[in-house]
């Protein structure tokens, strides 16, 4: 008797745009599956690889309609199963959690302008999925929902208290904005949207039931398949192979099973590092996709005769035994530096920490393969240092420093690395490059604690600050350990100095809301145990001060015994050494709080330019007589051909004047601020800033677009038609 057998449907899959993929569903997570588990650096990866692919192609000339011209961008296959009438994730969990957070992002950056109702309005419906009956966010846990619905309502988060899981989602939401370069948070916003939505797809595998989903996902996941871009790589570097292709295929095979023991994923991430460090040319226009972004065989092949590859027998093995074989090893120990601090390569630590994924293409472009191990180091050094100077000057400059940004300075640099032969040599090409940066330093006063973002680099700065005093007057406070989570909780916090408690300090503000912007500047702020910072409470600063003396220096010279303690003998060498004698105040009751916060805000520049003075980080810097600057300077980096156009343009067009007030409403409010004669934009707060957008920000606690917002007071003119105006002179 022939037994009844059901036959199980064929996997199908389809190729889905994200704005499909999210409409009207909720995606479930099962128990068997894991949390949120990716770290800052994936999710910087994702972000930056989708800002950097729509970058290359908007121009602030199109129109909305243009964006269904460009070129799309794949995400990759997610499967899918299917029970109880619920849509279930088998692989691509991390993925669409992080594309959920982008989406809740661009939601509240939309809804923060008036001008793209269309677009907020359906990044709204896609975020919260399935029917008009269920609406559940479209990454369907319970556990989530609070979260996402603060983000949703853009409400300020609190994580100190979370879960490690529900942790990493918040960060990585922050992440998120904080990787979106400038053009995208203003004027590109509606045309990335319109791009993420119709131009960007996935791959859609339903397996049908939850077992076959699972084994669908152990098939896609296994070792064979992950590595087929290495070994079409392989294949096309051995296909001309005149030695014993054992030999060679051994030693692949060494270098490959290295470098996965470090993670899966850097095998691939080596390859197109080292392509893109040897070969790049960003004076050459390509026609395709560059080595960062194509599979490396595939780039190999469109690009063999430039790069001379065509050469004759034995010219790709060549590639193989004399580039990524014996860089292989200098690159494993750039990424054990990465993730592991040690005091001789502590900035390539630092720069990992602040998000910087694709960091060492600089670095192996200047490295030789005959470098002895110190000199390799050096070079590390010197292009770490010259990295983490990008982001503490783009930090203070108040724009993005994600690795898209980064990219636009490395890849004019990266064939005058290659060209630098010695250590001196490229801390000529480095210095040369960054001799535009340090006027950023003069920004350190205008730096403060935002309740809405921007904490992240206010922390690292102040764990540099703290950290460098500390060492240099023989204490020994751990700046890895300033910049740890523990349990979901940062062990160190960001202590004001001055109370928000009312009454407590005479402060001669003339309202509460000036006296919370004046307590949140930088001057006004330390770092402290966290467990110490929760203990203070509103306490006066004299009572506070008391506690202050058992740690770090940068705190303890607040109070006045620092300066007469026998035990502080080295404390008042140093500053005696360091002519700061002026800079170092104690704090005396009823001293004045805003004047008290300045001078602490001098010392915190000159510690600063201290710290990242060109010849601490082993730069020369030419005089300004021949500064010729190789690379752009960090802040609204002009795009070839994008017409980019900054306030200071204005200024020099004749379009503004030096002092010129500019007038924004907004909801019943009105605001005010004034031009500097730097190209800068000076609010109430007493704060300046370079970008039209930071500035209304600070004038109002929230942003559209800020050339919009803006207009001159005498003309009536808004600063979009100005900037018009200068692009397009009649």
């Amino acid at each position: 008797m022939r037994r009844e057998r059901n036959a199980k449907p064929i996997v199908e899959a389809r190729s889905i745009l994200l704005k499909d993929f999210f409409d009207g569903r909720a995606y479930h997570i099962d128990a068997f599956q894991r949390s949120y588990a990716w770290g800052l650096s994936e999710v910087a990866q994702l972000v930056n690889d989708l800002a950097a692919t729509f970058l290359s192609q908007w121009k602030d000339t199109d129109h909305h309609s243009d964006v269904q011209y460009y070129d799309p961008y794949f995400l990759g296959p997610i499967i899918v199963y299917r029970e109880n009438g619920r849509i279930y994730l088998a692989d691509g969990q991390q993925r669409v959690t992080t594309l959920l957070l982008l989406l809740i992002q661009l939601y509240r950056l939309a809804s923060r302008r008036d001008d793209i109702d269309d677009l907020k309005n359906q990044l709204g419906v896609l975020i919260k999925g399935e029917d008009a009956f269920r609406r559940s966010f479209a990454v369907s846990a319970e556990r989530l929902e609070p979260l996402l619905d603060d983000l949703r309502a853009d409400r300020l988060i609190g994580l100190d208290a979370a879960p490690p899981d529900i942790a990493r989602v918040g960060e990585a939401a922050e992440h998120i904005l904080a990787c979106f370069p400038v053009e995208i948070r203003t004027d590109a916003l509606p045309f990335f949207g319109l791009w993420l939505l119709h131009r960007v797809s996935l791959v859609e595998m339903d397996a049908g039931d939850g077992m076959r989903g699972r084994d669908l996902f152990d098939k896609m996941n296994d070792r064979g398949l992950r590595l087929a871009p290495l070994d079409l790589l392989k294949n096309y570097l051995l296909r001309d192979a005149r030695e014993d292709p054992d030999k060679l295929d051994r030693k692949w095979r060494s270098m490959i099973t290295a470098l996965e023991m470090k993670d899966r994923n850097v095998p691939i991430d080596f390859v197109r590092a080292v392509l893109h460090a040897q070969y790049f040319d960003a004076d050459v226009v390509e026609e395709h996709p560059g080595p960062r972004d194509s599979p490396p065989h595939e780039w190999l092949a469109r690009n063999e005769k430039k790069i001379e590859l065509t050469g004759g027998k034995g010219a790709r093995v060549a590639l193989l035994t004399e580039q990524l074989e014996p860089l292989h090893g200098r690159y494993l120990e750039l990424m054990q530096a990465a993730g592991e601090y040690h005091s001789e390569l502590e900035t390539i630590w630092f720069n990992a920490h602040n998000g910087l994924t694709r960091q060492f293409d600089l670095t192996l472009a200047a490295v030789r393969r005959d470098d002895s191990d110190p000199v390799f180091r050096a070079k590390a050094r010197l292009v770490a240092n010259f990295v983490d100077l990008f982001v503490v000057t783009r930090g203070l400059d108040g724009v993005p420093y994600g690795p898209s940004d980064l990219a636009k300075v490395v890849d004019p640099l990266l064939s005058h690395a290659r060209n630098a032969h010695t250590t001196e040599a490229l801390g000529r090409v480095l210095g040369k490059a960054a001799a535009g940066w340090y006027q950023y330093f003069d920004e350190v006063p205008s730096l403060r604690y935002r309740s809405s973002g921007g904490r992240s680099f206010l922390r690292y700065f102040l764990a540099r600050l703290t950290a460098w005093l500390d060492r240099e007057t023989g204490r020994h406070e751990s700046v890895e350990r300033m910049l740890t989570r523990r349990d979901g909780r940062w062990l160190y916090e960001i202590e004001h100095l001055f109370t928000a408690k009312p009454g407590v300090h005479d402060t001669q503000t003339p309202s509460e809301a000036e006296y919370g912007k004046l307590r949140n500047r930088v001057g006004g702020l330390v770092l402290l145990s966290g467990d110490e910072n929760a203990s203070l409470g509103g306490a006066s600063l004299t009572e506070k001060a008391n506690s202050y003396v058992r740690f770090n220096w940068l705190a303890a010279s607040v109070h006045p015994s620092s300066y007469r303690s026998p035990g502080n003998v080295a404390f008042r060498k140093f500053v005696v050494a360091a002519a700061w004698t002026d800079k170092f105040l104690p704090y005396q009751a009823g001293d004045s709080v805003e004047k008290y916060i300045d001078t602490r805000a001098d010392l915190y520049r000159a510690i600063a330019t201290r710290i990242w003075s060109p010849s601490g980080l082993g730069l020369t810097v030419p005089s300004s007589e021949d500064a010729s600057v190789v690379a752009p300077r960090p802040g609204l980096i002009r795009a070839e051909g994008s017409g980019r156009v900054s306030i200071a343009d204005l200024l020099g067009g004749g379009l503004l004047a030096s002092g010129d007030r500019l007038v924004g409403y907004k909801k019943g409010g009105e605001y005010w601020a004034t031009v500097l004669s730097d190209g800068r934009i000076r609010t109430a707060s007493g704060a300046a800033f370079k970008a039209p957008t930071s500035a209304e920000a600070d004038a109002r606690g929230a942003s559209s677009n800020g050339w919009h917002f803006w207009e001159h007071e005498r003309t009536r003119q808004k600063l979009d038609a100005l900037r018009r105006r200068f692009a397009n002179p009649a």
